[in-house]
């Protein structure tokens, strides 16, 4: 599922140059590429928690009720 959470980000980022995205959108891109993508059959209590087992490949940002995320700086 991390190869699906990292397609849909790559194709989401151009709309914003920060990178970042709402990730209620991320999710709703994610099922249109994978109807049967669920967190919760994963194990996962919410999709931020999806979101932050994956804090090797996105970074996370939440303020409020705004979770925002993008992919994380690679370093070479």
């Amino acid at each position: 599922m991390t190869g699906l959470l990292i397609r849909a980000l790559w194709l989401s980022q151009d709309r914003d140059d920060s990178g970042w995205l709402y990730s209620s959108a991320v999710k709703q891109q994610m099922r249109r590429m994978d109807p049967s993508f669920n967190e919760k059959a994963l194990g996962f209590r919410s999709f931020s928690d999806f979101l932050k087992s994956r804090s090797d490949v996105v970074e996370l940002e939440e303020s409020g009720h705004e979770r925002l995320v993008r992919l994380a700086e690679q370093s070479d």
